[in-house]
């Protein structure tokens, strides 16, 4: 599942794009009053102005080169405070055969950076924001988790490893929906997961307008 363009909401427009532009070094494409572009290796983000009093935050995973995890971690953790869970600032999912970390921008989305190691998209050189690959998972927050995975997959997507009536995986290893049940906590976070709006687009399947 490869997710092509990714349209989020935000309270904070400009803290946002300065944060993703200067203190990350990410490449802004485009910007306007109400929203700016910002590239994620093979992914478009939109960041728009959140018309209502809410204050809008998700979760999104950025897939990094699988041999190129310990050097990530060293470039985050000079730019951002990484999040903790106990007393660990990383995590490696067994059944995933993946590491990862994750730490908040200013607006408290919850950004993961994890490599996979079933992909081989090695590289050899030191990591840098060029090297954040694609968006490869989007949190997909529900009333019903069960019920959403049966709607994804009535357009074609498949679930992915283990599910549960508060958490489940669809899409693939390249692109996955993170379906959790509302005011399920976040890992590594104390933020309990809420419904917002948000648009993405994927490829072989089209644009999902969702909440």
């Amino acid at each position: 599942m490869m997710i092509e363009e990714l349209q989020l909401y935000t309270a904070r427009l400009e803290d946002l794009k300065h944060f993703y532009r200067d203190t990350l070094g990410m490449e802004v494409s485009s910007e306007t009053d109400q929203a700016f572009n910002l590239q994620v290796g093979r992914t478009n983000i939109i960041f728009k102005q959140c018309e209502t009093d809410q204050e809008p935050f998700y979760h999104v995973a950025w897939l990094i080169p699988t041999n190129r995890f310990k050097q990530a971690k060293k470039w985050a953790a000079s730019r951002v405070v990484l999040s903790r869970e106990g007393d660990r600032d990383e995590t490696y999912f067994a059944n995933w055969n993946s590491h990862s970390l994750y730490f908040e921008d200013p607006a408290g989305n919850i950004i993961e950076l994890i490599a996979h190691h079933r992909i081989q998209n090695e590289n050899d050189h030191n990591f840098s924001a060029n090297d954040i690959l694609q968006v490869c998972e989007i949190g997909l927050v529900t009333d019903d988790v069960l019920s959403t995975v049966n709607e994804l997959q009535r357009i074609g997507l498949a679930r992915w490893g283990e599910i549960s009536d508060t958490f489940a995986p669809v899409g693939d290893v390249h692109g996955l929906f993170i379906l959790v049940k509302k005011d399920r906590t976040w890992y590594f976070s104390k933020q309990k997961a809420q419904i917002y709006p948000l648009e993405v687009s994927i490829r072989g399947v089209g644009k999902l307008r969702i909440g």
